[in-house]
């Protein structure tokens, strides 16, 4: 069975759940609507010379100016074209960008015939951690980059239906590179795809690996671009940053709890959490991590696959300190891993239910 034989469902079925889905996202963030532009706004968008002058479109792609960011920048910059300086336009776009990922991820979870698609999508799109990613404009880097990430993974599974693979998997490639041109956090894709084929086909056949020698060279290429231009540009570097390696792992344990509890209760969300002072000479900064290796040898094969993908991306968001900067220091910022992440948490949950 391909990923393109789902079931068959009435078109009004379809668009039914198209408008509701819609409906309580746009509900949820009607009050955006008089929100403004708020801390580093200015940075990005309102004092940026790339954006409201001297500098231009072109200084995007080639300037520090842009940050690492340069396909939101140039979003900001078509809209402050017509629009100006009005943050109703920037926060409207900001939602539509959020709720057309939820209707991507309720796609990509038919396609992986998972049960309770519709469900799983829409406690994806109203959880509240999702809040800060959608009511801040400069956020949009993680609402854009959720998009084009949801829409590489559809397209890579509409590629193998044999019939139309061609068209599809060069989409999977220009989404992906949207996607990290949006938000570099968005590397991990390689293995969210692999982890799509296990799901769907049962494995990953050894003609299969070719097919993500581009993607890995593109999460290669940007991983490399963003540590430069955090280390050399953004100053990531001095004692604020300095851990040791298993200081990095052990943090790496406590984040993954730490978001999948956030996800379970979200009471409190804080933008600055207190920093994590993790002491490797004590037993009891070692529980999570043993927790997490109990959890990792008691699941069935693939959910072993997905808890050593989560922990690779905290590892790897931490193993270097351009990287280790804000998993640590705001652990509960609202980034497009853990946007996604978080989808295939509810989704396992809901595989059970009933799907379109």
């Amino acid at each position: 069975m391909t990923f393109g034989e789902t079931r068959a469902v009435q078109w009004w079925v379809r668009l039914v759940g198209v408008l509701l889905l819609l409906l309580l996202v746009f509900l949820a963030y009607v009050r955006v609507g008089a929100a403004g532009f708020i801390w580093d706004d200015e940075s990005h968008l309102t004092q940026n010379p790339c954006i409201v002058g001297p500098l231009g479109l072109g200084d995007i792609w080639t300037s520090a100016s842009a940050v690492y960011y340069p396909l939101v920048l140039t979003t900001f910059w078509i809209l402050h074209h017509f629009v100006g300086l009005n943050p109703l336009p920037y926060h409207i776009l900001n939602v539509a960008f959020h709720a057309a990922s939820g209707l991507l991820l309720w796609r990509v979870l038919v396609q992986l015939q998972v049960r309770g698609a519709w469900l799983g999508a829409a406690m994806w799109a109203l959880h509240p951690v999702l809040v800060q990613s959608v009511a801040w404009i400069t956020e949009m880097k993680n609402t854009q980059s959720a998009f084009f990430y949801l829409l590489a993974i559809s397209c890579f599974l509409q590629a193998r239906d044999r019939k139309q693979n061609g068209i599809f998997y060069w989409l999977t490639i220009f989404f992906f590179v949207a996607a990290i041109t949006s938000k570099p956090s968005t590397v991990m894709l390689p293995v969210v795809l692999a982890l799509c084929l296990w799901w769907g086909e049962g494995g990953i056949k050894q003609r299969d690996l070719r097919l993500f020698l581009p993607f890995l060279l593109i999460s290669l290429l940007a991983s490399g671009w963003t540590i430069w231009e955090q280390k050399f540009h953004s100053h990531a570097t001095g004692a604020e940053w300095v851990q040791t390696p298993l200081q990095r792992i052990l943090i790496s344990a406590d984040a993954i709890w730490f978001y999948l509890l956030k996800l379970i209760w979200p009471h409190p969300l804080i933008f600055i959490y207190p920093r994590w002072n993790v002491n490797s000479s004590g037993w009891l900064a070692w529980i999570p991590l043993v927790a997490l290796l109990v959890a990792f040898f008691r699941c069935s094969i693939f959910l072993m696959f997905i808890s050593f993908a989560t922990a690779l991306s905290a590892i790897i968001s931490n193993i270097s300190p351009a990287w280790g900067r804000w998993p640590w220091r705001v652990p509960a910022l609202s980034r497009p891993w853990k946007k996604l992440r978080s989808a295939g948490y509810r989704s396992k949950r809901l595989r059970r239910w009933v799907s379109y």
